[in-house]
């Protein structure tokens, strides 16, 4: 049986897919929005991937990877 510390440090598969992007380096595009929009035309939850994105946003040290998970935020939110 697992423990409720093992569930809460599992990570929600997005995120998993956010991070890798983040580490893909920062340039002129927004990996982490590309990934948000590849994820939306592959059908799936908008308002979910919003969630995963608040959170990342959330656990992030350097002000650089906030800034561009919070432009992918409000980039999907004028697309909602």
């Amino acid at each position: 049986m697992a423990s409720g510390n093992t569930l809460k440090n599992m990570a929600h598969p997005f995120e998993k897919i956010f991070l890798k992007a983040l580490k893909g380096g920062l340039s002129d595009e927004n990996l982490v929005l590309k990934e948000a929009e590849k994820l939306i035309e592959k059908g799936y939850s908008p308002r979910e991937i919003m969630s995963v994105l608040t959170q990342l946003k959330t656990s992030l040290l350097l002000d650089a990877e906030e800034y561009v998970v919070q432009e992918a935020i409000e980039s999907l939110e004028a697309q909602m």
